[in-house]
Parts: structure tokens; C-alpha cells; sequence
């Protein structure tokens, strides 16, 4: 990532399998500064995502270094390889997934992606972004902050947490998904469901997708 020079640019933070509406967001925004200097905060999207699985929405995390002493920053955050969550992740993905229309074009990809062991959970999200940002078109440039600096008019660095998934996505329309015939429809779940459920199709989703107010600069 470029260092961005314009301080104008919305701050936001960077996600592991973005949700739609961090996707719909960047969109809207096509040039974003992801923040590096905040202390990593606990339980969000920066390391985890949300799938549809039989049994309802499930929660995918990866598990983060940690010192008990040292404030740990974004830009450090090193990933834990003591646990094999890689693999756990793919069998769900498999088996959310496996089935869905579109599971056979991505599905190399996103194993790829999986075993690939990344150092940093920076670097692996950023691999995920560009693999997502290719394969639904889209046009957005993200940048790296140098400092910390806090634009509370264009700061969304603590927004797109898990509990307000279903705020965030309450105007976005329903589309086919694992487990509809059981289950009724999830909003925002993370990018992966939209792209095995609608595949390329959905950028057009995303372009055309709706923010709550709060969400919108």
C-alpha cells in the first residue's frame, strides 16, 4: 500500500473477508486510508468474518500474537500459526459453501489464500481485499496512514463492528443463499457469501448497494 497524502481521504480500518457493507463503503468512497497506528482493538472484523453456515451465521476468527506488556498496533499484529484455523476455515468454507453456484470459479483462490502463512494479518487482509476487488471489478485504491491522526468528519475507523452487522446492511436487498431453502436470508455477511452466491454479478451489488446515514459521509 501507497502512503496516502491526502488527509481528506476517509480512515477506515481493514477487514479479513470484508463484510459487504465495508465493501459497499469503499466503494462509494474509491479511494480509502487504512489506519495502522490504532491500538489493535478485540472482537471485529479486522480478524474475523461472518459465513452462512446450516446451523445459522458463524463466526471465523484468526487468532492474533499477543505480549501481556507491549501495546500491540494494527501495523503489527502478527498472526498466530500455533493452531491450524486456516484449515478449520476452509472445511467450513467447503461445507457452507461447497454446493453454491459459483464455489467451483473461486474456490482455488481462496484455499490459496488460506495456506499461504502471512507473517502479518495486515498483509494477509490486503491479499484478501485484492483477490475480492478483482474478482467483483471494482474500483477502489487504498492507501496506508503514516501517523495517527483522528478526522472526525471522515474517521470510520470503529465502524463496521459485528453488533451492527444488521444495521449496517438493513437496506440492502436479499439475493440466493446457502441454506435459503432452511434458513431465512442474512444481510452483511461477509464478502465471500455474496461472491459464491451471485459471483462476479456481485460488484453490481455492491455498486449499487444502500448505507444506513451513519455509514455515509
Amino acid at each position: 500500500m501507497q502512503l496516502a497524502t491526502n488527509n481528506d481521504i476517509a480512515r477506515i480500518h481493514l477487514e479479513f473477508f470484508p463484510s459487504i457493507a465495508w465493501m459497499v463503503f469503499a466503494q462509494q468512497q474509491k479511494n480509502i486510508s487504512i489506519e495502522l497506528y490504532e491500538s489493535f482493538p478485540r472482537q471485529t472484523f479486522r480478524n474475523r468474518c461472518l459465513l452462512l453456515s446450516s446451523d445459522g451465521v458463524q463466526t471465523i476468527s484468526v487468532p492474533i500474537l499477543r505480549s501481556k506488556t507491549a501495546k500491540l498496533l494494527t501495523k503489527d499484529a502478527e498472526i498466530s500459526w500455533k493452531e491450524d484455523w486456516n484449515v478449520r476455515m476452509w472445511r467450513a468454507v467447503y461445507s457452507n459453501y461447497g454446493k453454491s453456484p459459483f464455489f467451483e470459479y473461486y474456490d482455488v483462490e481462496v484455499r490459496k489464500l488460506l495456506e499461504k502463512k502471512h507473517r502479518f494479518l495486515l498483509d494477509l487482509n490486503y491479499d484478501v481485499f485484492d483477490f475480492l476487488r478483482k474478482s467483483f471489478a471494482l474500483d477502489i485504491n487504498i492507501y496506508a496512514t503514516d501517523d495517527y491522526v483522528r478526522n472526525k468528519d471522515k474517521n470510520f475507523v470503529d465502524a463496521f463492528r459485528p453488533q451492527t452487522r444488521k444495521e449496517d446492511g438493513e437496506f440492502f436487498e436479499t439475493y440466493f443463499q446457502s441454506f435459503s431453502d432452511k434458513l431465512p436470508f442474512e444481510s452483511n455477511l461477509s464478502c465471500l457469501d455474496l461472491l459464491f452466491s451471485m459471483g462476479k454479478e456481485g460488484g453490481n451489488y455492491i455498486r449499487n448497494g444502500k448505507l444506513p446515514q451513519h455509514l455515509n459521509l
